[in-house]
This record gives structure tokens, sequence and C-alpha cells, in this order.
């Protein structure tokens, strides 16, 4: 095998140049040295994993909790939630004391309740489009949402259902 083919089978990498502030440069090496990293690249990749570990738990409905003396408080990282319903054209996230579901754009209505209204009723595509007034792609797109999100659907319904019990309301849950 001669030296040009072996070249070829190995990954190729990808020199990286950039300036940094000296502020940057102060937090890479503090971050360099909480980590106990042998270099500056090294920290960078590692970072790398740390985030893009957060970030696929993040896009899967999971949420990070930071355990204090006080108790459990959820941790927000903006710079990671923030980009969770770009991949969504039909769907927002709505303001609500703890639940985390996407609404359908436009409509105070739970993606979720119209993919299990779907599920239940063993309706179509076009028959669930036509029952919520909405058009197909928005149909598809909430199918997609609650297949990806099937764990946060679950774990909302079981809150809900502890909530209302907690309220005296008695029920089916």
């Amino acid at each position: 095998m001669s030296l040009k083919t072996k070249k070829s089978e190995t990954l190729e990498t990808k020199r990286q140049n950039f300036n940094i502030t000296p502020e940057q440069e102060a937090k890479l090496n503090w971050l360099q040295q909480a980590m106990g990293t042998p270099n500056i690249k090294e920290t960078i990749l590692r970072s790398l994993d740390v985030v893009f570990t957060l970030k696929s738990n993040l896009t899967r409905g999971n949420r990070l909790f930071v355990h204090t003396s006080k108790g459990e408080i959820r941790l927000l990282i903006p710079e990671l939630e923030s980009n969770s319903n770009e991949d969504w054209l039909y769907l927002v996230q709505r303001p609500h004391e703890w639940r985390k579901q996407l609404y359908i754009k436009g409509r105070k209505l739970l993606a979720s309740t119209v993919w299990q209204d779907l599920i239940i009723n063993e309706m179509s595509k076009e028959e669930a489009a036509d029952n919520w007034n909405l058009p197909i792609a928005v149909i598809e797109e909430v199918i997609s949402y609650g297949e990806t999100y099937q764990d946060l659907i679950k774990l909302e319904a079981e809150e809900e259902a502890y909530r209302l019990k907690e309220k005296g309301v008695n029920g089916e849950f």
C-alpha cells in the first residue's frame, strides 16, 4: 500500500487559527485548569464534547438540574435551549410554570393534544387536519414532535394528573 493511499484512508484534519481577546484567553486558561487538561486545544475539544452532550440531551426533551443544599433547581443554559424551537416551523414555546411542551402557533393548543388525539382515534393525517382545522404540514410536524418528545409528554401528563389529584379533582388519569 502506498503512502498516498494510506493518507486518503485516514481522517483529514483542518487547522483552526483565530484571534482571541485577553479576556477570552483568561477564560480558556481558567477552564484548562478547572478541567485539568494538558493544553488549550484539549480544553476546547473536551468543552466541545460537553456542550454537544448537553445540547443533544436537551434536544431530546431532557432538562438539566443542579442539586443544591436547598434542593433541586433547573439549570437553564439559554445558548443551548434557545435554539430548541428553531427546528419547528409551526410549534412554539409558551410561558408556563412547569410545562415545557410546545404549542401550535397561533393557538392555545398543545401539539401533544393533537398528536394523542390522532393516535387514540386512529386518524389519518388528513382526518386530523380536518378535525383540528390545520394544514397537513402542521399535522406532520405535530407527529414528528410527538414521536421525538414522547418521554416529555408522558412526564408532563403524570405531573398534571398529580397536580389535579392534589387539588382534589378526581378522575381517571
